[in-house]
């Protein structure tokens, strides 16, 4: 089996392993937990080394390691998952490689056969439902997948839990074409999205999400389909550094830039200066300036603002749930909304000159007008 460590490409952490809180009780199991532990500190190592490059280059080199990396250790999970192909730990080592892969799209052998695996062993359990979730943003090998799911499960669940991943990738495809597609193409893609959410709802209202049921997550996905410039943005919940949970809603009255970012994002740290310099201008205005943070680990985020505070709100998003409901996929992204909650703008990449801060300029005295 390959080591994932990508000795001969970068410098990594040490080898030594920690038992995870729940001791597999397989072989299997131990050794993808092996395979999971390796992983997890490696990518933490190149998110650090991506934070720290000094320019286009180095990024795009770090970029390359974290594909590579995925796709080696996806590679490791799928020999253990053929390996036990018919049991719970061979599921969760297919999952496991489905999610590594399918976040660069790397339609590949390994993601062929960990498809098989899953469609021929475990097409009826609901463990496959992390799975399904990756494949939201796999592009069109992801859509294919879970329509195959939906068409030849039997179990109401995994049908339930296809048909409404199938909704989010659908809108994932609209929210790809937008400017290049006409506005009726991305209706109707929309609208079979919101059937398709429906028809998961019929079958399996109470099926898991993550840690939500279908129900209270179909709430975000709708909102999700109607997101868009001109629409209210959905009242989502976020939560601060000290843990406290805030509405957007909560900002009405107020002009809210929302960005998404994180700390090892190049371009989302580019933008620091001229935010601040948008931060001082807009100081005693109706305007508040939200950082959603898609850092997994809080420890960093917490770090780099210590080290240089950023005087606004700052909301940590390591789960993405509040990305995923506004469509973020590259970052930064940035969402402008106006004092009545109405989307307004919308840029993706970093914005340092002065459109962002004339367009914030034009909401702020539209505000203090009303």
């Amino acid at each position: 089996m390959r080591q994932i460590f990508l000795t001969t490409l970068v410098a990594l952490l040490s080898s030594a392993l920690v038992a995870p809180a729940q001791e597999p009780t397989t072989a299997i199991g131990r050794k993808l937990a092996k395979i999971q532990k390796k992983f997890n500190d490696d990518e933490k190592e190149l998110l650090k080394k991506l934070s720290d490059a000094k320019d286009a280059e180095d990024t795009k080199q770090v970029e390359f390691l974290m594909k590579e990396l995925h796709a080696f250790a996806a590679s490791d999970a799928v020999e253990l998952a053929t390996d036990g192909k018919k049991d719970d730990a061979g599921l969760e080592a297919a999952v496991f490689a489905i999610k590594l892969l399918g976040k660069y799209s790397l339609n590949n052998e390994d993601f062929q056969k960990a498809s098989v695996i899953i469609m021929d062993h475990h097409i009826n359990n609901p463990k496959i439902g992390p799975a399904l979730e990756q494949m939201v943003d796999a592009g069109s090998m992801g859509l294919s997948f879970l329509q195959n799911i939906g068409e030849k499960s039997t179990s109401k669940e995994v049908q339930a839990l296809a048909f409404f991943n199938t909704a989010l990738a659908l809108d994932a495809r609209a929210a790809s074409q937008e400017g290049s597609s006409t506005d009726e193409s991305l209706a109707k893609l929309r609208k079979e999205a919101l059937d398709l959410i429906e028809k998961a709802l019929s079958l399996a209202p109470d099926a898991k999400v993550g840690d939500k049921t279908l129900k209270e997550a179909s709430v975000a996905g709708i909102a999700s389909l109607k997101l868009g410039v001109g629409n209210e943005a959905p009242d989502v919940e976020g939560v601060d550094l000290e843990g406290k949970k805030i509405k957007l809603s909560s900002y009405r009255g107020k002009v809210v830039l929302l960005d998404f970012w994180a700390t090892w994002c190049g371009p989302c740290v580019r933008m620091i200066p001229h935010e601040k310099e948008l931060a001082a201008k807009f100081k005693d205005k109706p305007f508040v300036l939200v950082g959603v943070s898609l850092d997994k680990d809080k420890n960093a985020l917490t770090e780099f603002l210590a080290s240089d505070p950023l005087p606004w709100v700052h909301w940590w998003d390591g789960k993405g749930s509040v990305a995923k409901l506004f469509k973020v996929r590259p970052i930064p992204t940035l969402y402008l909304i106006d004092a009545k909650g109405v989307v307004r703008k919308k840029w993706i990449g970093a914005q340092t000159g002065d459109t962002l801060t004339k367009e914030v300029e034009s909401l702020v005295k539209e505000a203090e007008k009303k």
